[in-house]
């Protein structure tokens, strides 16, 4: 399932996504303490390409979002991998964006409650 994200800021989109990610596997080795300045957000933002936020692993933490251009729309992907659907319902509702999950967990599920 896709969400539409269109009309975000994505500079805050990115901070709140760092906010809300934690260290993982060898990500503790290069984990920071601290938010994401502006300058590093805009390091994960490329407007002109198909994906305009990439983040993978940033400072140690497993972000895992990827915000994708499809004509006009900015969308992301649900579930947001390595993440619970708390958590995206947490981000989402930053940016006044409701978000209903169709099911809790699925098999494909790597959440931190799945493990």
């Amino acid at each position: 399932m896709q969400i539409d994200i269109t009309g975000v800021d994505l500079v805050e989109f990115a901070k709140a996504v760092y906010e809300l990610s934690a260290p993982q596997g060898l990500g503790f080795f290069h984990f920071r303490e601290g938010s994401l300045s502006t300058w590093e957000a805009n390091q994960h933002i490329d407007r002109e390409a198909r994906c305009v936020l990439d983040m993978d692993y940033v400072n140690g933490r497993a972000c895992k979002m990827h915000v994708r251009k499809d004509g006009d729309k900015l969308l992301i992907d649900s579930p947001w991998y390595d993440h619970t659907d708390a958590q995206l319902e947490q981000l989402l509702a930053k940016f006044n964006i409701k978000y209903e999950p169709t099911e809790k967990h699925n098999t494909t599920c790597n959440c931190v409650e799945c493990r």
